[in-house]
């Protein structure tokens, strides 16, 4: 039976080819789209899939307040927490510390090979009872505990030695004789993981190359600590413990440590010194509607058109009807037809799904895997959309086309109910509603991304090469007088017009740079909890040379006192300063030398973004540091070629056999608008192709309803109608449909818009032009779409247009 009823399925899908191209063309490019989605929107929710239990594994982080005002959520903690919950709560089994270490150069004495390593963590040995790391070959791990010890990946192993069989070999940092017996080689992490490493040093090796890191660091939060916990504890359960354990805590003060799932941290958690900057779940659900909007779509053309055509089929059923087909029969019969439609679409999307699968993953960025993704789910979603897009698009069709009385149909009486152009008319409105809703979205994110690299940041970023070299603490005076003779070299130069140097950069994660909370002017009321302000080193003219203006006070000088400190605005007004005169001169309880005295404000400066605009200005405090990590080198000068093989030549002069990095500054300030920009042009290709498929079933709608108008234009052409009120009478009941879904997706667009804007701190105000240039370019294309078959029709032989049957 079911052979019969595709044999006939194909006979009319042959019979009506411009319709069956329509639906296939719908159906296959809405699957490919609603793939490409779902394999994003996967791995986003993949996040460490990789840990065995994941489910079990809390991360720590702290709420901070001034109050009961809160100020900050930082994703690092004590060093001491993870032991004393351990001793106290039964339900942690286990606990894991992650310091993370700043860049370092490491070389291999071996083979004399020498990289900067950015991905290093100082790391308990119960990491590898914590997460699951797949280890290589036979490995010594049960010496992790000991100081001096290496674990490294796969890849580190290769590019240092060529080969992965690498125990009992060392790495060491090139500045100091501090050799790291490799005890262990695990495979490269995957990138579905939100804290990446390629070196673990033993934690133990911590504190005996950091002077600063005392026994018992209660006075700095910079650790990463976990948890791994019994089968079925809840978080919310488990945070209203540690709220507890916070308030009864002698050391935590306005602090509330609490505990995150590590599975929702990647889209979820947006606190500072996070290990890379998180993905956004609001993203990615919006991506998956998306998906769902553009399949709908597609099954919506086909439910148009078959219903559309209703009165081509209706002879046909009544014939059956009249030789005995019974209604559950011809059902099956269209259900057959519905079942090819999507089969051949589903294969032939899988065709072309996976040749464009590797262009889509470049667009993307993401490492991104059919494997990862899993075969059997491939399947599963395949068939499932085979089977769902045959019951969603079949069943009103053949519902309706089933149902025809034979003797009304064959006496040809027979018309389309008001009910059926009901339908297709509210089909058409959700359509169009859906596509100027994702034009308006795509439309918003660029606006908004043109408003944000358009703001004046307050520092001068453009023409700016950063350096880096190896070099040792600034107090040092060998390493400060090469830094001395690496500028002076350099600014002879003539395609140089200054140089200076930073400890941190405008763009740089909060991670990159230092932080310290309770701050507050010197003798204030010991009741108040004071601020968190991030700071980092610099170099006397470096106010000057990256254009800070000063409202107070003044930029430091040469031979500044380390007590002398300079601040932003916001830091002033977050201090109780009334005005940035106030501030200067006078004293607050920052204190970057452990022997130092209290600091003193030189000057106030104008608030510059230190992040981008998307994120609020930050309260920094500058201190004065002759010798620091980056030297940033401002060029007069477009060939960018000859200043950095300049600046290498200067820096095998000045550091001889030293490595180096060097990027554009303005290059990675702008890789904090990546994720958004990305978004954007996802969103943007996506939205397109719907509008394709929304264009495809108006065309075949409008082709359709148009011919069996035929006549009708044949005689409204007799009696002297124009050509422009012919086209004007086909249009206009198209027209004013994907007008009013226009109109309809206006309110609905803003308030999207909306909703998404804030997650910006600095953000463009919607007008009108946001939704009229989408809905204009809407109906200029659904004019074109309808306009090319109705000019065509109005231009027949009307002698033609009356033989029509």
């Amino acid at each position: 039976m079911w052979k019969n009823y595709l044999r006939i399925g194909f006979r009319n899908l042959f019979r009506n080819g411009s319709t069956t191209f329509i639906h296939i063309a719908g159906l296959t490019i809405g699957v490919v789209c609603t793939l490409l989605i779902f394999f994003y929107v996967d791995f986003e929710r993949s996040y460490e899939k990789m840990h065995a239990e994941a489910h079990r594994i809390f991360r720590l982080s702290i709420d901070m307040y001034d109050g009961n005002e809160f100020i900050a959520n930082d994703s690092q903690t004590y060093q001491l927490i993870g032991q004393e919950l351990k001793d106290q709560y039964p339900e942690v089994e286990e606990f894991v510390r992650l310091f993370p270490n700043e860049s370092i150069e490491m070389v291999s004495n071996s083979t004399n090979f020498k990289s900067y390593e950015y991905r290093t963590y100082f790391a308990d040995s119960t990491i590898f009872d914590v997460f699951s790391l797949n280890i290589l070959n036979d490995q010594n791990l049960e010496s992790f505990s000991e100081p001096f010890k290496l674990v490294i990946s796969e890849s580190t192993a290769i590019k240092y030695f060529g080969k992965t069989d690498v125990l009992g070999e060392s790495l060491e940092p090139s500045q100091a004789e501090l050799p790291l017996e490799i005890v262990g080689v695990f495979e490269d992490l995957p990138m579905n993981t939100h804290i990446k490493y390629d070196l673990l040093i033993s934690h133990e090796t911590l504190p005996l190359v950091q002077q600063w890191y005392p026994e018992n660091l209660w006075n700095a939060n910079n650790e990463y600590t976990y948890l791994l916990m019994q089968e079925g504890i809840n978080v919310e359960d488990f945070n209203a413990k540690l709220a507890e354990y916070s308030e009864r805590h002698p050391q935590i003060e306005s602090e509330v440590v609490i505990s995150e799932g590590i599975k929702d941290i990647h889209l979820y958690s947006n606190k500072t010194y996070e290990p890379e900057v998180n993905g956004s779940a609001q993203t990615v659900n919006f991506m998956f509607f998306i998906g769902l909007i553009i399949i709908a779509l597609a099954w919506i053309n086909y439910i148009n058109l078959a219903t559309a055509k209703a009165m081509d089929r209706a002879k046909e059923v009544g014939i059956r009807k009249a030789i005995g087909s019974s209604k559950k029969q011809l059902v099956f019969q269209f259900f057959a037809e519905a079942f090819l439609v999507n089969f051949i679409s589903t294969l032939l999307a899988l065709l072309i799904f996976s040749l464009v699968f590797p262009a889509f993953r470049e667009f993307v960025a993401l490492d991104i895997s059919i494997n990862n993704f899993g075969n059997l789910k491939l399947a599963a979603i395949l068939v499932g959309f085979v089977l769902i897009g045959t019951v969603v698009s079949g069943f009103y069709p053949a519902l309706v086309l089933s149902s025809f009385n034979p003797v009304t149909v064959l006496k040809g009486k027979f018309s389309n109910t008001t009910k059926g152009i009901l339908l297709r008319k509210s089909l058409v409105y959700v359509q169009f509603t859906a596509s100027v809703v994702l034009l308006c979205v795509s439309f918003a994110v660029f606006k908004q991304m043109k408003y944000l690299t358009s703001q004046d940041l307050g520092i001068g970023i453009d023409n700016t090469l950063v350096v880096k070299v190896p070099q040792l603490d600034s107090n040092d005076s060998i390493e400060v007088a090469k830094s001395t003779a690496f500028q002076s070299e350099l600014i002879a130069q003539s395609w140089i017009s200054d140089i200076t140097m930073s400890g941190s950069l405008p763009g740089d994660n909060t991670k990159d740079m230092s932080s310290s909370s309770g701050i507050t002017q010197l003798g204030q009321d010991e009741e108040t909890d004071g601020i968190l302000i991030y700071h980092y080193g610099i170099q006397a003219n470096f106010p000057e040379v990256m254009g800070l203006e000063f409202l107070a006070g003044e930029a430091f000088r040469v031979d500044s006192p380390k007590e002398e400190v300079i601040i932003s605005e916001r830091t002033a007004e977050l201090l109780g300063f009334a005005t940035p005169e106030d501030a200067v001169n006078e004293r607050i309880n920052f204190y970057w030398s452990e022997d130092g005295e209290p600091s003193y404000i030189k000057g106030v400066f104008k608030n510059y973004y230190q992040r981008s605009p998307k994120e609020q200005y930050m309260p920094l405090l500058l201190r004065n540091q002759p010798s620091t990590d980056h030297f940033l080198i401002k060029l007069n000068t477009n060939n960018a070629k000859m200043a950095v093989a300049d600046v290498g030549e200067t820096i095998e002069k000045v550091y001889p056999g030293a490595s180096y990095e060097y990027h554009f500054l303005n290059d990675t300030y702008n890789t904090q608008y990546q994720q958004d920009n990305q978004f954007g042009s996802v969103v943007l290709l996506f939205t397109l192709l719907s509008i394709l498929i929304a264009i495809l079933g108006l065309f075949g709608l409008s082709s359709f309803m148009i011919r069996l108008r035929t006549k009708e234009i044949g005689v409204r052409t007799v009696l002297g109608a124009s050509k422009s009120s012919l086209v004007w009478e086909l249009s206009k009941s198209f027209l004013i449909m994907v007008g009013t879904a226009g109109l309809i997706a206006v309110p609905l667009s803003y308030f999207l818009v909306n909703e998404w804007l804030q997650n910006y701190a600095t953000r463009f105000i919607p007008n009108w032009d946001l939704f009229t240039i989408p809905l204009i370019f809407i109906l200029l294309v659904a004019a074109a779409t309808v306009g090319i078959q109705t000019l065509k029709s109005a231009l027949a032989n009307p002698v033609d247009s009356l033989k029509a049957e």
